[in-house]
Formats: C-alpha cells, sequence, structure tokens
C-alpha cells in the first residue's frame, strides 16, 4: 500500500496535487481531506494543547470504572 501525505495551503474550495510516481499503476486512489492549523497561529505548545483538551471526555464515558469491567490478563511466556 502506498500513502502519499502533503500539507498545503487552500486556494478558496480547490486542491491540486501531483501524486509520485508509485502511483503510476493504480486506476483509483482514496482521497482524505483533513484540516489543519496553521504552524504559524498555534502558539499552544504540546503540554499547554494536551491541558485544553482535559476533561472533555464524551459523555457516554464511563465514570465508574472498576476491576469488573476489566478483561483478564492472559499470562504470556518471559522473552528472555
Amino acid at each position: 500500500m502506498y500513502a502519499h501525505r502533503i500539507i498545503q495551503p487552500l486556494n478558496g474550495l480547490h486542491v491540486q496535487f501531483d501524486l509520485p510516481p508509485e502511483f503510476a499503476d493504480c486506476q483509483e486512489a482514496e482521497i482524505i481531506v483533513l484540516p489543519v492549523k496553521s504552524a504559524k497561529s498555534n502558539s499552544q505548545s504540546w503540554e499547554q494543547w494536551v491541558h485544553s483538551l482535559a476533561g472533555t471526555l464524551s459523555d457516554d464515558f464511563p465514570d465508574d470504572i472498576i476491576d469488573d469491567d476489566l478483561g483478564v490478563d492472559t499470562p504470556r511466556d518471559s522473552l528472555e
């Protein structure tokens, strides 16, 4: 499987890019477009970003996790 990632400025709602030679024999490609924050406008450090997400778990995340909710660990052979 080939993957090609590129981040480029948008020109309205149009995007144009050239694929690398590895895609020459492909008849179809799946294109996924995701928005990104510009590095220029992002003044938060990684630590600040993590703190900004703290406490943002969705309402369906359980608050009362106990050992009964967890699976049983399977013993594994030692790697040594």
